[in-house]
């Protein structure tokens, strides 16, 4: 597949450079700027706020993007409606970079944009396309210009559509958003290492098209298939393919074991009775690491039924998958076994396998129950860092109010997914340890949400949200207070 990742600041060309290359060499552009733009549209045309996450998360369930090809355009439909126009207008750019600050929208969407390009030769455009959405593409570029520049050409494109703004509001709209979008916490726009950039500030837009194409073309020769016949290729695929389905028949569990599975979950979820709050945060049908403290040896069996389901992975002690019977059965649930205290390689490549399959796997960074029951997060081992690092997969806190019991209710909340982007391109075993303590950190955030929801708002989520919105509020009014002194 042919991947272009165009990277760049607003007002910069990125799209208009990207339809042009797309059409000289007859592939797809994929407008990733409109699809969070579509998003904002519904949140804002919903009455909601795009920048407060409990107001567009539940929404997303709601939105269908779809492209449709007209007069060599791909025009934008939001659930079947051609919004392409409508989410030009110059203020939905100030809430598309709202929501693209919502990890559950960017994981929404870059679900879809990775699945695109995985079947599909592509073009795509954005401010963090090399870096987080494609960063193994092989055609990377980062496309700037100066901000007097880029305003004057926003400036020009309004006019034209009859829109018309005062140069110094688009120019300083221009800065703001440029700030927004290097400053996120987030996927913030960055020059990759191996990303070509170019400065278009004094160049043609057809200027720039031509200095992506060379580029493509030295790095993209093509291939000589002389040796090979298409036939031979064929069953070359279609043999790797056998003998990756009869290995998968030989380890997959049988029926019995699967149906016992099944009970083991329903079980669960009859016997310990656990609430969980925000529920919506967790990312579906999407590769996350699911973190969570660890009280009870049933504490897996209750997560997995409660918030994973069948699809996901939990790590487990090899010492009890050695056993036949329930080895056989911890299988069927999800259990991939780890042997304690040593590098386990098979434990690491099936990590990373289920990781790169899009499937979330749980892992007890505290590396064993804390049996005395208090709230205190025992110290956390490093390789939930490790594996976030290497497989760039968002970390989904998760964390249990107290001690598990059986009939007795309980309380999990879950909480806002985050990334070690921070980290990425750097040596894991130089990082680590900084990763480990800002997941401890993270999770002891998540502790503190939880005891206010449960001690203060007596487990109401409706009271904690306007709690949480008071505090805000407030927050702002002591803020506005400070600067009149």
């Amino acid at each position: 597949m042919i991947n272009i990742a165009i990277d760049g600041p607003s007002g910069a060309g990125k799209s208009t450079i990207a339809k042009i290359v797309a059409k000289k060499l007859g592939i797809t552009y994929l407008d990733t700027g409109a699809m969070y733009r579509a998003v904002a549209l519904y949140v804002v045309n919903k009455g909601k706020d795009p920048s407060i996450e409990e107001d567009v998360a539940p929404l997303l369930s709601e939105i269908n993007i779809s492209y449709i090809k007209k007069d060599d355009e791909n025009l934008i439909c939001l659930n079947g409606c051609d919004v392409s126009e409508e989410i030009r207008r110059h203020e939905m750019s100030k809430y598309a970079s709202q929501v693209s600050k919502i990890p559950a929208v960017r994981l929404f969407l870059v679900d879809m944009q990775r699945n695109i390009a995985s079947n599909t030769d592509v073009v795509l455009d954005g401010r963090d396309i090399t870096s987080y959405v494609l960063p193994d593409a092989k055609h990377k570029f980062y496309l700037t210009a100066d901000a007097e520049e880029r305003a004057k050409r926003r400036c020009k494109e309004l006019a034209e559509k009859g829109q018309e703004m005062p140069y110094e509001q688009v120019l300083q709209d221009i800065k703001d958003r440029d700030f927004n979008d290097m400053n996120r916490s987030f996927a913030p726009l960055i020059k990759t290492a191996d990303s070509i950039e170019i400065d278009s500030t004094h160049m043609t837009l057809q200027e720039v098209a031509d200095v992506i194409l060379n580029n493509v073309e030295i790095k993209n020769p093509q291939e000589n298939y002389e040796e090979k016949s298409l036939a031979q290729i064929k069953d070359v695929n279609a043999a790797v393919s056998k003998q990756i389905k009869q290995r998968t028949k030989q380890n997959k569990p049988n029926i019995f074991y699967r149906g016992l599975a099944n009970f083991v979950r329903w079980a669960m979820g009859a016997v310990w009775t656990t609430r969980i709050y925000f529920a919506d945060r967790f990312p579906k049908n999407s590769k996350a690491i699911v973190i969570c403290n660890h009280y009870s040896a049933l504490d897996p069996c209750v997560i997995m039924s409660k918030v994973l389901g069948k699809n996901g992975k939990v790590l487990m002690k090899y010492e009890v998958m050695k056993n036949k019977f329930v080895g056989k059965v911890a299988t069927a649930i999800g259990a991939i076994p780890v042997k304690r205290g040593e590098a386990d390689v098979n434990a690491v490549k099936s990590i990373l396998g289920a990781l790169g399959k899009n499937q979330p796997v749980l892992i007890f960074p505290e590396g064993t129950r804390n049996k005395s029951g208090n709230k205190e997060l025992l110290p956390f081992k490093s390789g939930v860092a490790t594996f976030a690092i290497k497989s760039k997969s968002p970390i989904v806190p998760m964390l249990y109010y107290k001690k598990t019991g059986i009939f007795k209710r309980n309380k999990i909340i879950v909480g806002t997914p985050f990334w070690l982007d921070k980290f990425y391109g750097q040596k894991v075993g130089d990082v680590k340890e900084e990763a480990t303590d800002y997941i401890f950190e993270k999770m002891q955030e998540l502790r503190a949400e939880l005891d206010i929801l449960v001690e203060k708002c007596h487990g109401s989520k409706k009271k904690y949200l306007k709690y949480k919105k008071n505090q805000s509020m407030e927050l702002c009014a002591n803020v506005g207070e400070s600067r009149k002194k």
